[in-house]
């Protein structure tokens, strides 16, 4: 999930690159649609009991495909590890339910394996380490994930579906105009066991880490922190939502995001890529693209009824650094 340092966002509106392949053009469109379908969630809680909620697909685009039979870990479900929230690509809209990019993707793969979608919501870490797919959580991990080296050692990427550089962010009153007026008396937000940490640390930033995107922004909303250092299709679209904070430098890693699966498991993600390429071709990654990143009216979200708990979580994982 660029090679410009300066980059300017409008209401929601981020400068992303087409999937590998296509003509990177920055996506403006505004698009009324349609949700067609409710699916079944599955979100594990602090207790260890898993809560049903609703998952709601935002997409009215058809995919006509026909695809090999894939062996699932439940039959007539694919079953998806994410990691929510983190809009726009996974989060929860006021109703409750879970909707976004990754979402629609993931409604796209199961309508044409033709089976049920289950989501499992999980933590980050145990999504990029490769923990949740080695423990058969799920079949797929999709959440807005880097495909990176280390990362590539524990599981099977698909074909990059988005490319994703890193950004800086930073309240409107910090006086940061770039990276280089970050010292050692700024204090700047990541999430941790992102793309956006590494970068951070290497740089020797004071950092503040947080368990999940939706706590980064909190952190620099209160003053926790003075700027922010993550994806720059998390952050710019937390620019068009914020007055408070502001798009400070795009920073060109060449990042791209990927679908993950078993290391052995090496049909579905052939499959997954043969997903992908339809909905490049036929139109679908484009209206996704022009809903979430483009200025559509995408659902707004809702409170965290975790929060409390995860910003202990997150004072925990900052002494722990």
């Amino acid at each position: 999930m660029p090679s410009t340092t300066e980059t300017e966002f409008d209401e929601r509106s981020v400068a992303l690159a087409q999937p590998v392949g296509s003509r990177r053009t920055p996506i403006a469109k505004s698009l009324g649609v349609t949700a067609i379908a409710a699916l079944a969630l599955t979100a594990c809680g602090g207790d260890g009991e898993d809560d049903e909620v609703e998952a709601e697909s935002q997409v009215d685009a058809e995919l006509d495909l026909e695809v090999d039979d894939v062996e699932l870990i439940n039959e007539g479900t694919l079953t998806v590890c994410s990691d929510v929230p983190y809009p726009p690509f996974e989060y929860y809209d006021e109703e409750g339910t879970v909707v976004g990019f990754d979402i629609d993707i993931a409604e796209g793969l199961a309508s044409v394996l033709d089976v049920e979608l289950e989501v499992v919501q999980t933590s980050f870490e145990g999504i990029q380490s490769g923990v949740a797919l080695n423990a058969e959580t799920c079949d797929l991990a999709i959440s807005g994930m880097t495909i990176t080296e280390e990362r590539a050692g524990n599981m099977l990427f698909s074909d990059p579906y988005l490319d994703d550089n890193l950004g800086l962010l930073a309240a409107g009153d910090a006086g940061i105009g770039s990276l280089e007026d970050i010292d050692d008396s700024i204090n700047v937000g990541v999430q941790a066991d992102t793309t956006g940490e590494d970068y951070a640390e290497e740089q020797g930033y004071q950092i503040r880490s947080y368990p999940d995107s939706g706590l980064l922004i909190q952190g620099l909303e209160s003053g926790q922190v003075e700027a922010a250092i993550g994806n720059i299709s998390i952050l710019g679209y937390q620019a068009g939502e914020d007055d408070s904070s502001e798009f400070v430098e795009e920073i060109d890693t060449g990042e791209q995001l990927g679908i993950a699966a078993q290391l052995e498991n090496q049909e579905l993600i052939d499959v997954v890529d043969e997903i992908l390429a339809e909905m490049e071709s036929g139109g679908y990654m484009a209206e996704i693209e022009d809903l979430w990143f483009g200025g559509g009216e995408t659902p707004d979200e809702g409170d965290s009824d975790e929060g409390d708990s995860d910003e202990d979580d997150a004072d925990a994982d900052e002494d722990d650094d």
